[in-house]
């Protein structure tokens, strides 16, 4: 389907609960007892730590909630989104991303500091108000549909693309600003890169300080010197084009180790599972990663026919 401009969209001056409803494939009941189910509607959790990271608290909701948060996202998902945007829409990832930018210049990257926990419910609703041109009421339930505890979800369906229209205020001020520059400016997730002669310490400042009037913190400053390598969001942007950062492919060679090696038949499947994805990942960087892929592939099958037989 074609992507069309906001004021096509059918969130667009939406004024009646009922037709929200029946845009969601609920009636008016089951609207109400969803959006009013608050954190009742989530299985909330923690992550077991990984070497180096910190846990993760995750807010995961459950299936009549997640079904809801689909079909918004499905909805604002075929809404043109802006050229620096490359996340939450399809054909848009960390690899497009770090694709706009050059090995030949200078380049400055920042994140958000926890940007969903800290993406603040008001906010949302005000994107379906003034942006979408919603009615007061059915704002406030879309809010409701889409955050938790005052706040968008870390597990949520829609919570990347929420994020995006929560805060695309403050983003398209970023890009402007950038383009005023003369900086490259994209944005996946909560990770903003800047690439451009003027992508230097005293314009991320001025980055930071916009981020800060709209109620964020700023973390992970680097700055990434001309005709050198950098990574971005995941890619290494060298001389010779993209390619898989080092770490990245010896967690690669360290999960076919693991998955190969494992002698628990079901736990061989849980390994098989995660190398695919990390073979998968690899090829979208470097299509010569194929070969990777194939013999990931087969290593599932072959785990999975053996739990099968016993």
């Amino acid at each position: 389907m074609k992507a069309y401009p906001i004021s096509q969209s059918p969130l667009y001056k939406l004024v009646s609960r009922r037709k929200l409803a029946e845009l969601l494939d609920l009636t008016r009941g089951e609207l109400e007892s969803v959006a009013n189910g608050g954190i009742r509607n989530y299985s909330v959790f923690d992550t077991e730590p990984k070497i180096g990271k910190k846990k993760r608290h995750i807010e995961y909701p459950h299936a009549p909630l997640r079904r809801v948060q689909r079909s918004l996202t499905r909805l604002l998902g075929r809404i043109a989104p802006p050229a620096y945007l490359h996340s939450a829409y399809r054909r848009r990832s960390y690899v497009t991303n770090a694709a706009v930018h050059s090995y030949s210049q200078r380049s400055a990257k920042i994140d958000i500091r926890s940007f969903f926990q800290a993406a603040d419910s008001s906010r949302v609703t005000r994107a379906f108000r003034d942006q979408f041109k919603c009615s007061g009421d059915v704002a406030a339930v879309l809010a409701k549909l889409t955050t938790v505890s005052g706040h968008i979800p870390t597990g949520g369906n829609s919570s990347t693309m929420i994020s995006f229209w929560a805060y695309k205020p403050m983003f398209d001020e970023i890009h402007t600003m950038s383009l005023g520059a003369g900086v490259e400016m994209t944005c996946c997730v909560d990770d903003m890169t800047f690439t451009g002669e003027k992508a230097t310490p005293g314009f991320i400042n001025s980055v930071r300080l916009v981020v800060r009037r709209f109620g964020l913190k700023t973390h992970k400053e680097h700055h990434m010197r001309a005709n050198s390598p950098k990574v971005i969001t995941g890619v290494a942007i060298t001389s010779n084009g993209q390619r898989l950062p080092n770490a990245r492919r010896r967690l690669l060679h360290e999960a076919f180790d693991q998955a190969i090696g494992e002698t628990d038949l079901r736990e061989k499947v849980k390994k098989a599972q995660s190398l695919l994805g990390r073979a998968t990942e690899a090829e979208q960087v470097e299509p010569r990663f194929r070969a990777e892929v194939f013999l990931a592939s087969k290593v599932l099958k072959e785990a999975k026919i053996s739990v099968r037989r016993g």
